[in-house]
């Protein structure tokens, strides 16, 4: 009886643990990239869920597939920062970490 109980608790879990793959498979696939430094660096100070709901001025979420080279590199208290070239964006943009 308790391996039933334990197929039943695994089954009920999978859709759940699909999601979250699902979510996370989307998160890589894009990344923040702010036009500002200081931007990138308070989106990169906040943390879990208070991250995901900052909505800072001039950043959004961008397809890696549109991030080009390297223009500019910042060096702050240990984290690199780039600001990298985007298709169509006019000029490079500062990518969160």
């Amino acid at each position: 009886m308790q391996s039933w109980t334990r197929l039943a608790l695994i089954v009920g879990a999978l859709p759940i643990l699909l999601a979250a793959e699902q979510a996370h498979a989307q998160d890589s696939e894009t990344v923040t990239a702010c036009e500002t430094l200081i931007s990138a660096r308070r989106i990169d100070a906040a943390a879990g869920a208070e991250r995901q709901a900052l909505g800072e001025t001039g950043c959004r979420r961008i397809p890696r597939s549109a991030i080009g080279a390297v223009e500019q590199r910042a060096l702050i208290g240990g984290e690199p920062y780039e600001c990298m070239s985007v298709a169509d964006a006019g000029r490079c943009l500062w990518v969160v970490p």
